[in-house]
């Protein structure tokens, strides 16, 4: 396995770029920054290297779990970054995967996945054994899921639908309980919706991909607030599709044509871009973001094929 172990006197190597703010246009005033200390990078395993990692979720005890859509598996590793096991492979039966995007892990540990070419959900144990699945359909008609999100507290998966533009809300157990969206830029609509997550107070944060903002509602799809809008300056969105909350309720936004990550307060003001040594972190195609408890970021690079791990401070 490739684990290379950086330290902050070193330019990211590999792991992303230092640039002096030319990611915006020349009369832009430069973006605030903040700092943050690269720990490790992943691109290799036992299994064999990352293919297009696509989205990343951290378990309550620290394991992580990376979605290797070029792979169509799931891989585990420890907090450390060393890897632990494999799960899946190509294919249709209970267990494999086609295209997976998108990954969650609940309160208790087990893994929720988006696979969406067979269009369903499959939840895993913490250690990789299948414990059930259930079809995405709306309407009557099957749905390429993109993400997931678990809302602990009211037992309800959140799921993004890539081909329906919509939000789909089910039981733990896989049964439908509402649907919100439908194509469209208004309030509510959505245009190729991507990222999915849940705030511990139930707010539920969608990753609107070509209207170039993040939309916030309440559980029952009511909208709430836009986090970003589209452009090339700070605190706007060109191409988001991450989005990740550490626990003082900051929103984090990966924007994969910029290759930056943008952070925005609770009500969706513009806070500061990430950066290392008072400069802009580049990334290369960042899609899926996760914080851990320790204040660990961890984001995966998807044509870099590559997971990229750092440590925010305080």
């Amino acid at each position: 396995m490739t684990r290379r172990w950086l330290d902050r006197g070193r330019v990211f190597l590999g792991m992303a770029v230092l640039v002096g703010g030319g990611a915006w246009t020349a009369d832009a005033s430069p973006p605030k920054t903040r700092d943050i200390r690269p720990l490790f990078e992943i691109t290799e395993t036992p299994a064999g290297p990352l293919a297009l990692p696509t989205d990343v979720a951290v378990a309550p005890q620290g394991r992580v779990y990376v979605v290797d859509g070029g792979n169509h598996r799931v891989l585990a590793f420890d907090k450390g970054g060393r890897y632990l096991f494999s799960i899946g492979r190509k294919g249709s039966a209970a267990g494999e995967f086609r295209d997976p995007v998108g990954i969650a892990v609940d309160g208790a540990g087990r893994v929720y996945v988006a696979d969406s070419g067979n269009h369903r959900i499959q939840v895993f144990d913490g250690s990789g054994r299948i414990l059930r699945g259930f079809r995405v359909t709306s309407g009557g008609a099957e749905v390429r899921p993109v993400d997931v999100a678990v809302d602990d507290r009211g037992g309800r998966l959140y799921v993004s639908g890539n081909n329906n533009h919509k939000v789909m809300v089910f039981s733990s157990d896989g049964k439908p309980v509402r649907e919100w969206g439908g194509e469209g830029s208004g309030r509510g609509e959505f245009r190729y919706p991507a990222t999915v997550a849940v705030s511990g107070e139930g707010r539920v944060y969608v990753v609107d991909v070509l209207n170039t903002r993040v939309q916030v509602f309440d559980g029952k799809g009511r909208f709430l607030a836009d986090v970003g809008e589209w452009g090339v300056l700070p605190g706007q969105l060109f191409r988001p599709k991450g989005v990740a909350l550490d626990r003082r309720g900051r929103v984090y936004v990966t924007d994969s044509y910029m290759g930056l990550i943008e952070v925005f307060d609770e009500s969706g003001r513009f806070l500061h871009v990430l950066g290392g040594e008072g400069r802009i972190v580049k990334f290369t195609s960042p899609a899926g973001i996760a914080i851990d408890k320790d204040d660990r970021l961890i984001v995966t690079e998807v044509l870099a094929n590559r997971v990229s791990v750092f440590s925010l401070g305080r």
